[in-house]
């Protein structure tokens, strides 16, 4: 079990580069970095006070009916690691609001909100459906993005934001500028630069738009069948283009 953790850790270091290393604390057992049960898969800081926890456990099934409305019958069962304390946000490198590392959701006090975790959670049961890391990895960043944007109407992402981005003739960039994970942090700084709207992120809603005028002409099945195809080999471009 040791060695697969240690195998994981460095595959993904050779992928990602070395800022990933907070990341993958969380496939270690929780007691190694000061995390503590308080539901099943669900694991808070040790010193997350009572009402914060109550609160965690309760967005939970609130979130999970976001992500069930968008992907029908969930397959993913994801652990959940929130924290409360800038400490906590630190030791496991949550550099926004949160992340979605493998079968992990990992939140900062900000993220503690049903819209944040049904977010998340539709990152890993895209990746759980598509078969893991390598066949994630085909994934261009702005479906994964725009399909959780979709899932979960976060106010800064969802289709008032993207009105607001158009009535107020902001540039927002080309699908082509928002494929690899690089190049959506690129575009996500360059295009909120200069913007006084911080309420809204850009790339985020463009990605979203997209999706979702695409998820409603061809629903959950159609999701679906595309995640087959990109796993059995059919590249995302010629699946995504045939619906």
């Amino acid at each position: 079990m040791f060695k697969n953790i240690i195998f994981f850790i460095t595959l993904l270091l050779f992928f990602t580069g070395c800022s990933t290393l907070n990341k993958t604390k969380v496939i270690l057992p929780p007691s190694w970095i000061a995390m503590q049960k308080i539901a099943p898969n669900v694991y808070v800081n040790i010193d997350m006070n009572k009402t914060e926890q109550q609160k965690l456990v309760k967005l939970i099934p609130e979130a999970k009916k976001y992500v069930t409305a968008v992907w029908g019958k969930i397959k993913s069962k994801p652990t959940i690691y929130a924290c409360s304390t800038k400490e906590c946000v630190k030791s496991l490198g949550i550099g926004a609001r949160a992340y979605q590392f493998n079968n992990h959701l990992v939140l900062s006090p900000k993220a503690i909100t049903k819209e944040l975790i049904a977010h998340e959670w539709s990152h890993a049961e895209l990746y759980k459906r598509v078969g893991g890391f390598f066949n994630w990895r085909k994934i261009p960043s702005w479906f994964d993005e725009g399909l959780a944007v979709f899932v979960s109407h976060e106010p800064r992402h969802d289709k008032i934001a993207w009105k607001r981005i158009i009535d107020n003739n902001i540039s927002y960039p080309s699908l082509d500028e928002l494929i690899t994970l690089k190049q959506w942090n690129q575009a996500t700084h360059k295009y909120n630069k200069n913007i006084k709207m911080s309420d809204i992120v850009v790339t985020y809603a463009t990605a979203g738009h997209e999706v979702e005028n695409w998820y409603k002409k061809v629903g959950a099945k159609g999701l679906k069948e595309l995640i087959n195809e990109v796993k059995n080999g059919t590249s995302f471009e010629i699946a995504y283009q045939k619906r």
